[in-house]
């Protein structure tokens, strides 16, 4: 499984390069903590390092989806929002059931 830093990644390496330029501009003017420095020479990798340390894993996807919207790449936030929600399930498969409980109701009984 991918973690969310690796599926933010992959979405932005999809953006041409002027659509990168323009996610980066929305990041920067709807964001306080992410600096027009910033973005100025960041490339993928960096913007994505940026966005996981200002806002978490979680927010950053939030954001990103928002932003692809924006800039009307709605196939784009379309996978990212599905990918998405296997990785946030399996996360909370882990930290909701103690380890060896049986998550199998049986009905009837």
């Amino acid at each position: 499984m991918a973690s969310l830093e690796e599926l933010l990644l992959k979405s932005l390496e999809e953006l041409e390069k002027e659509d990168l330029k323009t996610f980066q501009w929305y990041l920067e003017k709807d964001h306080e903590c992410i600096s027009k420095s910033d973005m100025e020479k960041a490339d993928r990798k960096k913007t994505v390092d940026k966005m996981v340390a200002c806002f978490g894993p979680e927010e950053a996807v939030k954001i990103t989806v928002g932003i692809l919207e924006k800039i009307n790449q709605n196939g784009l936030a379309e996978q990212l929002k599905k990918k998405h929600k296997p990785a946030q399930a399996e996360a909370n498969m882990k930290t909701s059931a103690p380890v060896g409980a049986d998550t199998k109701q049986s009905s009837g009984k």
